[in-house]
């Protein structure tokens, strides 16, 4: 009985050594709701760069910087409508012709499911929070370190790093 019991604590404790580094089902990090950054951003494969902020809840204003073709171009989304300027050029319409994968739809949910807390699973990386939800259908999963977002993905879709 001696013999089956020690090897049965022997890998018990190796189990729990491996996983020292990560737990699991912890609370998500606090993001503040004011968020003003700047983003590398790849959607489907392309680049880009902007500056995001969050002029409250649900309202977003994107200025983008990078690729040039694109560069001054500023949008601002939220749930009823989405403003885009570029120069002399003012376009609006209502948020829901938008697609719901489309880029700032997907990025802007993602960020509030993440603001709110709602809905989030997450694990304890040691350095980092890896916080993981769904928008549109889709899973997502953001870093988050000290109460900074610092990277989101969206599944398949959607890379962002935030500086």
């Amino acid at each position: 009985m001696k013999m089956i019991v020690l090897p049965m604590i022997v890998a018990a404790a190796a189990v729990l050594a491996g996983c020292g580094a990560e737990r699991t089902s912890v609370k998500p990090e606090k993001l503040s709701g004011d968020i003003d950054k700047s983003a590398e951003i790849t959607y489907f494969g392309r680049e880009y760069k902007a500056e995001l902020r969050r002029g409250g809840e649900g309202l977003w204003e994107f200025g983008f910087t990078e690729p040039e073709s694109l560069a001054g171009l500023k949008m601002t989304y939220d749930n009823e409508s989405c403003r885009m300027e570029l120069g002399d050029l003012e376009y609006q319409c209502d948020s829901a012709a938008l697609p719901k994968y489309g880029l700032m739809p997907l990025l802007a949910s993602a960020l509030e499911t993440l603001i709110e807390g709602r809905d989030v699973s997450c694990t304890d990386k040691g350095d980092h929070t890896e916080e993981t939800g769904e928008t549109a259908g889709q899973k997502f999963t953001a870093k988050v370190s000290d109460g900074e977002l610092t990277e989101l993905e969206v599944e398949k879709a959607l890379k962002v790093h935030f500086r």
